[in-house]
């Protein structure tokens, strides 16, 4: 609860701000895509191994001065973990990442990036060499909180590549309480 109240407090002065820079601010819009490598972390995490997925999806930014932007989006995410024993289930996460970063660019072709991501828990599954396991959304915690941080390089011609990673705050499931996903994602990006 106490995230959700962070997250529209973050989102109303981010609104706020805009309203006062309106003359100075520059809209910019894209899709982004690439590789997620998840995994798992806490203390109450299983023994696991990295988990290779991939995210898609679109963007929409707000540019202050060409120093300062907020920006937001929505993708299709894969997260989980290999359970760390030969041949272990993969443990298949899908979700809906919802970021919004605040972002700094100290020369042009650079950019860093935090801020808060919601995801909502759409489906998943434990797939062994010889069996699939779906697993009930009721068992999930959805929406699952994480600090996005990154950095990333702006190409000229509007091409961006990044690299993030997202710090689950919010344990993934209600059985275990401390195991939140943890995502390495490589991404490009095409600023229209």
């Amino acid at each position: 609860m106490k995230m959700t109240i962070r997250l529209i407090t973050a989102i109303a002065l981010l609104a706020g701000f805009t309203a006062m820079q309106p003359l100075q601010a520059q809209i910019s819009y894209g899709i982004k895509g690439g590789l997620n490598i998840a995994n798992i972390g806490g203390a109450d995490a299983p023994d696991s191994d990295p988990l290779t997925g991939f995210h898609v999806g679109g963007f929409l930014g707000i540019s202050f001065l060409g120093i300062v932007a907020a920006e937001g989006g929505v993708y299709y995410s894969q997260k989980g973990y290999v359970v760390a024993i030969e041949d272990g289930p993969k443990h298949v996460y899908n979700y809906i990442d919802i970021p919004v970063v605040l972002k700094f660019s100290p020369l042009p072709l650079f950019h860093f990036y935090a801020g808060p991501q919601a995801s909502l828990f759409l489906n998943g599954s434990i797939k062994s060499s010889d069996n699939e396991i779906e697993l009930k959304s009721d068992d999930f915690t959805s929406p699952d909180f994480a600090i996005v941080l990154g950095a990333g390089v702006n190409v000229p011609g509007g091409l961006r590549l990044s690299v993030g990673y997202d710090l689950g705050v919010t344990p993934i499931n209600v059985e275990e309480k401390k195991v939140y996903n943890r995502v390495l994602k490589l991404t490009i990006g095409y600023k229209f």
